[in-house]
């Protein structure tokens, strides 16, 4: 096997013997080897992970047919769920994943020896990995032996950083893509990350965050900020994608300001005590006597017809059309000017609701009111009809 080694140019023949006293076999409950299960695995030849991602570039596919060992660091587990009959490791800057024949006790910051024989070195779709492992085959020699994640840019990201733990700053979801969870009940969750520079530059975002829907947080509601995202970077040749997977929800630290506007998600209930704010509103259009609430942002410039452009909507201060006197336009944010984030409420001429409008009191402009009424559009909006109580405050 040592000529084999020294084909690719590479001596990495190690004088070494087994320390097995040196091993903690009881550092963790369902730590690896299994009780029951001779530990004292023969080392044989001795390869880096260099020397394996060298033999990988070259060969693309080779069977372990002799004792061979490999050491590393685990810097990837499937404690979260997120990773599943793996593992990934490092040694100095290179790192590779297992591909295990079954669920391990590894943990993030085990130094491993890894027993070669059977195994095959290989890769799915781009990235290189070490299948068919026994974790039976693997002796954990230490623990706490954590890896400081590689800080880099998404514009840095290339093959050498493939299998490597990294953290990504000044990062942060789509917008749009914030009102998801990390994955839906029945699929992986993918969604690209962007990028920002400190002035709310884009730079780039051609990194995806894949998360299984089997991971603990898998149901948490994508982050709202920028911050930071702490995991394991893969590659999938099949598209060509550059893959993120999240090790842990806590190194998930994206509660900074956004770049791009949050979308506000909707709320409450549609009660009198619980209304719906003015996401709830827009969501749930169609349904009858709920209860919305939401700052008083402009008012429609005509009675009837529908909305096409900016001219049609005066969002203060002077209120000087007729129809002004029939709705009031609401919203989440107060300095809101996209309509399509509002909602057009009627004020019928029969009920004390139409005190609220503007063009006869402009002082109720940025004030807050709650509104009970059947939401159904109006003006070619998201709107409210037949608007019959509500409670004004300042």
């Amino acid at each position: 096997m040592i000529k084999s080694i020294k084909k690719y140019g590479i001596l990495v023949f190690v004088a070494m013997v087994l320390f097995t006293s040196c091993i903690n076999k009881n550092a963790r409950k369902n730590n690896y080897p299994v009780p029951g299960v001779d530990f004292t695995l023969p080392v044989g030849d001795v390869y880096t992970i260099d020397t394996l991602l060298y033999m990988w570039h070259a060969e693309g596919t080779h069977k372990f047919t002799q004792d061979a060992s490999v050491y590393g660091v685990v810097v990837g587990d499937e404690t979260s769920g997120n990773i599943y009959k793996a593992s990934f490791i490092m040694d100095g800057p290179y790192a590779i994943e297992l591909y295990l024949k079954s669920t391990s006790g590894l943990r993030n910051g085990d130094s491993i020896r890894v027993y070669l024989k059977g195994a095959t070195l290989s890769e799915y779709s781009g990235t290189p990995q070490i299948q068919d492992i026994d974790p039976n085959n693997i002796t954990i020699l230490a623990n706490n032996k954590h890896r400081e994640p590689e800080e880099i840019s998404t514009l840095d990201v290339n093959t050498s950083y493939i299998c490597h733990l990294v953290k990504f700053n000044h990062v942060e979801f789509a917008a749009e893509d914030r009102v998801n969870t990390f994955a839906p009940d029945d699929a992986y969750g993918q969604y690209n990350l962007n990028q920002y520079d400190e002035d709310c530059n884009l730079l780039d975002s051609k990194v995806v965050v894949r998360t299984s829907n089997y991971a603990s947080f898998a149901n948490k509601q994508l982050p709202q900020g920028n911050g930071s995202l702490t995991g394991i970077l893969t590659y999938y040749s099949g598209n060509s994608v550059w893959q993120f997977t999240i090790r842990s929800y806590s190194e998930v630290n994206m509660d900074g300001e956004p770049c791009e506007t949050p979308v506000i998600l909707p709320t409450g209930s549609g009660t009198q005590a619980d209304p719906y704010n003015i996401a709830g509103g827009i969501a749930f259009q169609g349904t009858d006597s709920q209860w919305i609430q939401g700052y008083i942002v402009g008012s429609a410039n005509i009675a009837s017809g529908a909305i096409t452009n900016d001219s049609q909507i005066s969002w203060g201060p002077e209120f000087t059309e007729a129809a002004n006197v029939t709705n009031i336009i609401l919203s989440d944010d107060v300095n809101e000017r996209d309509i399509n984030k509002c909602v057009v409420v009627y004020l019928p001429s029969n009920t004390g609701v139409r005190v609220v409008n503007l063009k006869d009191h402009p002082e109720n402009l940025y004030k807050v009111l709650k509104v009970k009424g059947d939401l159904k559009p109006y003006l070619g909006k998201s709107g409210m009809r037949n608007t019959n109580e509500y409670e004004l405050t300042d």
